[in-house]
């Protein structure tokens, strides 16, 4: 079993005396709840940080279809993720190519990059519309989105099914529900009622016995 699901891939290094090792399904039964929890939250997270952001940039440019807006001056990335997403929806014919399909096919990757340098985003998007997506915040844009990035990374990992937990999962944990709270309190309190992630984090497996320095017996 271990080995049909390469389990080792999920063990912190040194954690199991071999890669057949027993416990090493511990730690991928546990890799797998965890990361379904943090799935649940960076997706409250990015629903909550898309719809901000897309209404903010409707509104300064007054227009639904803001990516459209002849000043609003996209970096490429985020013009070919446009691209992408108007092309996705106009491959399926049982979806109608509006302003709110294309921002739902749109990824936190994307959102997150609204909130880097792009091209001159500091002066032409954050400072008249986007801070106002963050009440709670009143910072500078550069500590939110290092903040998010390293979010987006945590979501893409657990969103393709790679190892986790030799991050700090606490630190990130916090971070999550930051970024949330400035976004929106209602939000943040919703998610933190049904959150499992510090139980989970409680339930961490220990390494093998025999991967100790003093073994004491067998796995």
């Amino acid at each position: 079993m271990a080995r049909a699901v390469r389990a080792e891939v999920f063990s912190p290094s040194g954690a199991l005396c071999s890669p057949e090792c027993e416990c090493a399904l511990g730690w991928y039964a546990w890799e797998a709840e965890i990361a379904k929890a943090f799935f649940a939250l960076l997706r409250h997270l990015e629903r909550t940080l898309g719809h901000a952001l897309a209404e903010r940039l409707a509104a300064q440019f007054d227009r639904t279809d803001w990516w459209n807006h002849p000043r609003i001056d996209l970096h490429h990335a985020s013009r070919r993720a446009i691209d992408e997403a108007r092309a996705k929806l106009a491959r399926n014919r049982r979806r109608v190519l509006t302003a709110e399909a294309v921002q739902r096919e749109l990824t936190l990757g994307f959102w997150v990059s609204l909130l880097g340098p792009g091209n001159d985003y500091e002066t032409r998007l954050w400072r008249p519309a986007l801070r106002h997506a963050f009440p709670a915040y009143r910072g500078p844009r550069k500590p939110l989105h290092r903040d998010l990035d390293h979010l987006r990374t945590l979501r893409n990992k657990v969103a393709h099914h790679e190892p986790v937990g030799t991050r700090d999962l606490a630190a990130d944990r916090r971070s999550a529900y930051r970024v949330l709270g400035y976004l929106s309190a209602d939000v943040h309190d919703w998610a933190a009622a049904d959150d499992r992630i510090p139980h989970l984090l409680s339930e961490r497996p220990a390494p093998c016995r025999q991967a100790l320095p003093n073994p004491r017996k067998e796995c």
